[in-house]
């Protein structure tokens, strides 16, 4: 009878447990619709990721959001980017849920208004499926080919800078090796850096920042050369 008790008494406890654990909710499902209603206009602050979470009784007090396993599947099952924005002590982490960049399909202007040129949409076109040069973060480059995609694909800025005599060089072009270690040798799309263009002039355009909002200007005389190319040279 003693024995008969002690392997019922576990089966008894599991059968006990079992409704209160399948009706658990997922936590990991949890954490994805969280991430996604939270980043869906665009990067959020880490620390205002875990505020959020910690409310919705998703994180303990005291938990950070990158330690947090439902949170860590849920990052890469939905393919949530860390993006570091600053330098130094003032630098700071965002997450931003990534949207593929659509294949692009660029309406040229009718006849006799600047066209773009068919060599940049095929050159864009071969970055989008090119995987990130070893010494570029990866999250950097696939911010940089959005931004080479949104600049051809809407707002008619490639027919403007085509029309203001920008060529590939100005517009996409890079050092060679390590281009985000030489400001002077990378071109204006490298600037935008998931801001936005403002203003395009022959000479100059206005970027607005996309961590704060600010405004800076880019010369296009600045640019010098070197190993200095489009980036998809030798793709």
């Amino acid at each position: 009878m003693e024995v008969a008790f002690a392997r019922s008494e576990p089966q008894a406890a599991q059968r006990r447990r079992t409704p209160a654990m399948t009706s658990r909710p997922d936590p990991v499902r949890l954490a994805e619709e969280f991430l996604q209603k939270r980043l869906a206009k665009g990067r959020v602050l880490v620390s205002e990721l875990e505020a959020a979470a910690r409310a919705a009784g998703l994180l303990r007090n005291g938990q950070r959001i990158t330690h947090a396993k439902p949170f860590k599947r849920a990052k890469k099952s939905l393919g949530v980017r860390s993006v570091h924005s600053g330098f130094g002590s003032a630098g700071k982490w965002f997450w931003h849920l990534e949207k593929q960049p659509c294949p692009l399909a660029v309406e040229q202007p009718s006849k006799g208004a600047p066209r773009i040129p068919s060599s940049w949409i095929e050159g864009v076109g071969r970055l989008s499926q090119r995987r990130p040069p070893s010494d570029i973060p990866p999250h950097r480059w696939h911010q940089f080919v959005t931004d080479c995609t949104q600049f051809l694909g809407a707002g008619g800025w490639a027919e403007r800078a085509a029309g203001l005599g920008w060529d590939a060089l100005a517009l996409f072009g890079c050092c060679r090796h390590r281009p985000l270690d030489r400001p002077g040798s990378a071109g204006l799309l490298w600037a935008i850096n998931g801001g936005r263009l403002v203003e395009l002039h022959r000479d100059w355009a206005i970027v607005e920042l996309a961590e704060n909002g600010s405004r800076r200007s880019f010369d296009r005389r600045r640019l010098h050369g070197g190993n200095f190319s489009p980036p998809w040279i030798g793709v």
